[in-house]
């Protein structure tokens, strides 16, 4: 976990989840406002570093290097840095078992967005994971961004939501009435559906964060 995360964990009993919503009703602001706090995309104004100073029992300055690190300009550009588009993460969607998706937005990711209604989730299982196409999979840890306004056709990769709660990430395909969630992973059971099933949108893209390993006996 970053500062941020840290930061707020501690004040929400070590648990990072709900703590930006927490946190929102202290403040009496969203709690997309404090995402995009917590994801960098905007800083805190003054007023609300002097709230969180005595929230957090810390001196206006730690709080305002925890969530001020680097200054912005006029045009919301990290100087010396290029200017990236933040995407929400909506949630946690399975590959392999069918999956609630949390509708909270914990944090963002930067990613340039090509719709305005994209999003993110991220993925556990491999099932859609392809032995024959190891470079066209979706691995357990991924990330896919979700179009809900584009256009899905038979073989595309979707996330459908079943039964009203639980999700699911598979490649669609309709035939009739029928339609057929297929995992890239020939390991793994389909799932077939009717009306049932509700299409949240169409996976366009795949964001793999690169990730610390051990260091390898050489």
């Amino acid at each position: 976990m970053n500062k941020k995360e840290e930061l707020l964990a501690a004040f929400n009993e070590g648990n990072l989840r709900g703590s930006q919503a927490k946190l929102a009703s202290l403040l009496k602001l969203s709690t997309p406002t404090i995402s995009e706090w917590m994801a960098g995309k905007k800083n805190p104004g003054e007023k609300n570093i002097k709230k969180m100073s005595k929230i957090f029992n810390k001196s206006e300055e730690e709080i305002r290097e925890i969530f001020n690190a680097e200054k912005e300009n006029q045009n919301n550009i990290v100087e010396g840095k290029i200017e990236l588009t933040y995407i929400p993460v909506r949630g946690v969607s399975s590959a392999t078992e069918e999956k609630f998706i949390l509708e909270e937005t914990e944090t963002y990711l930067p990613f340039r967005k090509t719709g305005p209604n994209q999003f993110a989730i991220k993925i556990t299982g491999n099932c859609m994971v392809d032995p024959d196409d190891p470079r066209n999979s979706i691995y357990d840890g991924d990330y896919v961004i979700v179009d809900p306004d584009a256009t899905v056709n038979n073989g595309d990769v979707i996330v459908a939501r079943l039964d009203g709660e639980y999700s699911t990430v598979k490649r669609m395909y309709k035939h009739g009435e029928e339609v057929r969630l297929i995992p890239d992973n020939p390991d793994c059971e389909p799932i077939i559906r009717t009306a049932a099933t509700f299409l949240v949108g169409k996976v366009i893209d795949v964001y793999r964060p690169v990730r610390a390993k051990k260091e390898r006996k050489i």
